[in-house]
């Protein structure tokens, strides 16, 4: 296990972030922090200003999270959590999908950058998981396939609980919150992201972002 000491000695030289968090928890605790700002309309809109934005073109970003996130363009990570230029690592991909490039761009995050947590970030009505959902099992886009496996799951959970699993309105929040647990378990059976969370110096989860009351909710399995 790797000490607090060791995760202070490899971690990036903070200059433009000072507040920035320093372990995992923290991470995760500063963006569910940040989105009771964003939920509640209280957002205090930090390192937006002109001196931030110097520092990050003179020192570079060092930020505390990163995050996997769908393009929809209602769900922009540094609004509903409220942070600043140099504080997230986002990578937006049509269903917050774990596709080769965007892995590739969530590794260099968190071995490169630092980032002390990873968040996949999946959201209400997500219209790719809605696409999966009704195209399932038949041949689709690269896009919506690599969503069924969530969809098989979301199928099973329904008919389980006494649903239908061929109502499409019943599976869908149930795929899109199985589509970010599953994606994120993937994440956390590769490298570097598995050697990280055995070291403790990473955190994993995932979540869903409500459309309707702005608020992310925190998942388990």
């Amino acid at each position: 296990m790797v000490t607090p000491a060791h995760l202070a000695a490899a971690a990036p030289t903070v200059y433009c972030n000072p507040n920035r968090p320093t372990t995992p928890a923290d991470a995760l605790a500063a963006l569910a922090a940040g989105n009771d700002l964003w939920a509640t309309g209280q957002q205090e809109h930090p390192g937006e200003d002109s001196t931030r934005r110097s520092c990050v073109d003179q020192y570079g970003q060092t930020p505390f999270a990163a995050i996997l996130s769908c393009s929809d363009s209602r769900v922009p990570p540094e609004l509903i959590f409220d942070q600043g230029l140099g504080d997230l690592f986002v990578v937006r991909v049509a269903g917050n999908s774990d596709t080769l490039v965007g892995v590739q761009s969530l590794a260099y995050g968190v071995d490169h950058l630092g980032a002390l947590a990873l968040l996949v970030l999946g959201h209400q009505k997500c219209g790719a998981v809605n696409e999966a959902v009704k195209s399932y099992p038949r041949p689709a886009a690269d896009f919506v396939r690599i969503i069924y496996p969530a969809v098989r799951k979301a199928r099973i959970i329904v008919r389980q609980s006494g649903g239908d699993p061929n109502n499409p309105d019943l599976v869908l929040p149930v795929a899109i919150n199985q589509h970010a647990l599953l994606t994120a378990v993937r994440l956390g059976s590769r490298q570097p992201f598995r050697s990280l969370v055995k070291q403790g110096a990473l955190a994993i989860a995932a979540g869903v972002y409500s459309l309707d009351n702005q608020t992310v909710t925190m998942l388990t399995s």
